[in-house]
């Protein structure tokens, strides 16, 4: 059975049957089993699955195609923040690279800020955690050759996130720059 794809397709329950945690950093051409998890369309499954990975030892600093692991969970086409955020924060903790660079999505927060079928209010606990990383970025270049903090005050739909990365930014000692 092709552990890559029941982790990207398969329920939990399915996974368990077909994985073994002696390839728990398999990877096929370059892709691992952790990122074919963090693709998995179901929040539910791909939390529990993924969690279990990094349980048994799988490297959060993974990446493919120029994402990483943040990358990956973040721009998932259906988030379950509340579900997801413990997954953000074992991600991080293991490593990942919150101010990693896509360059077709840029840095994850601005991934995630283009998720516009969610409000601010609803991605909260997905911000709550990026925001407790002390080294997230919020000024370098990313996506559009624009920062994180530029798209905010350029996009209506993100005033809260706005508010908050001024707030982060403050508490650092970072005068907010202005963007033309």
């Amino acid at each position: 059975m092709d552990i890559f794809h029941v982790a990207q397709t398969a329920s939990f329950a399915e996974f368990l049957v077909a994985y073994n945690p002696s390839r728990v950093n398999a990877e096929v051409r370059g892709r691992s089993v952790l990122m074919s998890a963090l693709t998995n369309a179901d929040p539910g499954a791909r939390s529990a699955i993924a969690t279990r990975l990094l349980d048994d030892g799988a490297d959060a600093t993974t990446s493919h195609g120029g994402v990483n692991a943040l990358h990956a969970l973040l721009g998932a086409a259906q988030l379950a923040p509340e579900t997801e955020a413990p997954l953000l924060r074992r991600l991080l903790d293991g490593g990942a690279d919150v101010n990693a660079v896509s360059k077709e999505y840029g840095t994850p927060l601005q991934l995630l800020m283009s998720q516009f079928v969610y409000s601010d209010e609803a991605l909260s606990p997905l911000y709550d955690v990026l925001f407790t990383q002390a080294d997230l970025d919020l000024l370098t270049e990313g996506a559009f050759g624009k920062s994180a903090y530029a798209m905010a005050l350029k996009s209506g739909h993100r005033k809260t996130l706005r508010a908050r990365m001024e707030q982060y930014l403050d508490h650092r000692g970072i005068k907010t720059p202005g963007v033309n």
